[in-house]
């Protein structure tokens, strides 16, 4: 009887290996250094070509750290990616081909290691994400990533604020599960969503003034749905309220593996920036 069972659990393993495989995979999680000006513009770009963004945004980065790119040149680089490739729509596997042959040992290692973080990091930069306020609401944002922050000791800014005025609705920018909801000292009451396509992505949304019907955790949310309400929460003990203007402090962050107990923060902004046009 135990063999049977061995040989139908080895069986089962085999069928779900490319599962298992996804759910164990570890990366290194890199700093999102895609300009914000430019997301759009890769996304755009990969769709056309058939070129993954992460390998298009990993040539710049490795090789001119961004410096002078344009539109034009990351189609040029397309072109340079597709015609090593002999493919005018090479796909993952043609664009990986053609970095081998374009680039010295060295910097091919680094831009196919950055083009696999990315993809794994970043991967809903060009997927149908929502932006997280429905169009012609009164928002404003910018890169406030890294900027210094004071209250509980000096640190950086791990998120984008988004201005807007008190009681606006914030939406889910994705399907998935609430994993944390309640009172947080420096978010005020928050939210935190894991991503149902991508369960090693969570994003988190704080400084609410309160949260939206039915949001309780473990609760499943549906892109575009409304979660909560913009507020001024935050920065003291529960309940505490007013001691900054109104905004949703919206955060990313992304496990090494599924699995892995700690989490780290990437920049948002040039995802929200992309979400926004779409």
């Amino acid at each position: 009887m135990k063999w049977i069972l061995r040989i139908l659990l080895l069986l089962a393993l085999v069928g779900a290996g490319f599962l298992i495989h996804d759910l164990t995979r570890s990366v290194e999680i890199p700093e999102m250094n895609v300009p914000g000006k430019l997301a759009s513009a890769y996304v755009e770009i990969a769709k056309e070509s058939d070129i993954p963004w992460p390998y298009l945004a990993a040539v710049d980065e490795v090789d001119q750290g961004y410096q002078e790119v344009t539109s034009k040149s990351i189609r040029q680089t397309a072109a340079r990616i597709r015609e090593a490739a002999g493919e005018k729509r090479p796909g993952e596997k043609g664009a990986r081909r053609a970095i081998e042959q374009l680039f010295p040992t060295e910097k091919r290692e680094k831009i196919l290691r950055l083009a696999e973080s990315y993809t794994w990091s970043a991967a809903p930069l060009g997927e149908n994400y929502a932006f997280p306020f429905k169009k012609g609401a009164e928002v404003s944002y910018g890169d406030t990533w890294g900027a210094s922050r004071s209250y509980g000791g000096d640190r950086t800014h791990e998120g984008t604020d988004m201005m807007a005025p008190k009681g606006t609705p914030v939406r889910s920018v994705n399907d998935g599960r609430v994993v944390a909801k309640g009172w947080n000292e420096l978010g005020g009451w928050r939210l935190t969503i894991m991503d149902g396509d991508h369960p090693q992505i969570s994003f988190y949304y704080a400084h609410l003034s309160r949260y939206a019907d039915d949001i309780q955790t473990g609760a499943k949310v549906k892109k575009g749905q409304v979660i909560g309400y913009v507020g001024d929460s935050g920065y003291g003990p529960k309940g505490t309220t007013g001691q900054f203007a109104p905004h949703l402090h919206f955060g990313m962050y992304v496990r090494e593996s599924t699995f892995s107990p700690t989490r780290e923060a990437i920049n948002p902004y040039p995802f929200l920036r992309v979400w926004e046009k779409e």
